[in-house]
């Protein structure tokens, strides 16, 4: 296989957009959340899209091995005809920073899930293979892929992303933002939605936080639920996906793809 050293390179500006699914909303940032320093979250790429000749921010992603990031189906469009992803950044608008690297795949190469529904939004998850081995270091890691038989309910976890920080701003942060949360079992999950929205259905596919002072929303989305392990590596939990909230408060518990519903989709496309 081809080994390719991907460049070093900076993100330019960054605004967030999200469209409205019923009275939900798509998840663009981390309210409350605390500066990443580097090599904290080596898993984390962000993602831009090339459309109409131009290079847009888009999402977050997971590093799931040297040839597969792991994206929310939400953040792929029939009319992007190109991803750029960044690894190893931690300050996107730092053009000297230490560790990041790029690398722009073709459309062909981006796979959403074939049952994903737009309104519901269910099956959010999509996969991009790398024309290229990333060739990992102390930057870049890939995380592992959860227990198919493990819930995770009440483990301490972490969400993270470039998005908007503040309820109140239109500026997203130049640092990466995470913030430690807690997995909500699903049943108490879905009660809790119900409680908003009764009609609103609620497969055992969607994973979901604690109410806390602090909430992912809006641009976030694709980016990664992960489990710290003890020998230091990472598990992917989740993808984020939706707010049960439109306003993104915290008190509201976020909605992410359970990846361990996809890993076989996963295994016979990465």
């Amino acid at each position: 296989m081809v080994k390719l050293q991907l460049l070093l390179v900076f993100v330019t500006s960054l605004l967030f957009q999200g469209s409205k699914q019923a009275q939900y909303s798509l998840t663009n940032r981390i309210i409350n959340g605390e500066n990443a320093a580097p090599k904290q979250f080596p898993y984390q790429v962000f993602i831009e899209k090339h459309v109409n000749y131009d290079w847009k921010p888009n999402c977050g992603g997971v590093v799931i091995s040297n040839r597969t990031v792991l994206t929310a189906a939400h953040c792929i469009k029939d009319s992007i005809d190109a991803f750029k992803i960044y690894f190893g950044t931690v300050d996107r608008t730092n053009i000297y920073e230490t560790g990041q690297q790029r690398l722009i795949v073709k459309r062909k190469n981006i796979i959403g899930h074939p049952e994903y529904d737009p309104h519901e939004l269910l099956n959010d998850i999509a996969l991009i293979r790398l024309p290229a081995e990333i060739l990992f270091d102390e930057y870049i890691q890939p995380a592992k892929l959860p227990d198919p038989d493990k819930l995770y309910d009440n483990e301490i976890g972490v969400a993270s992303g470039w998005g908007i920080s503040d309820r109140d701003s239109w500026y997203a942060k130049n640092n990466l933002q995470y913030l430690n949360v807690t997995i909500f079992p699903y049943e108490d999950c879905k009660a809790l939605v119900h409680k908003y929205n009764y009609a609103k259905f609620f497969p055992s596919s969607f994973v979901c936080l604690k109410s806390s002072q602090g909430s992912p929303c809006k641009g976030d989305s694709g980016g990664p639920l992960a489990i710290r392990n003890e020998d230091g590596t990472s598990t992917i939990v989740g993808l984020t996906s939706f707010g049960v909230s439109e306003t993104c408060e915290p008190n509201m518990p976020g909605i992410f793809t359970r990846v361990s519903s996809f890993l076989q989709w996963i295994k016979e496309n990465e």
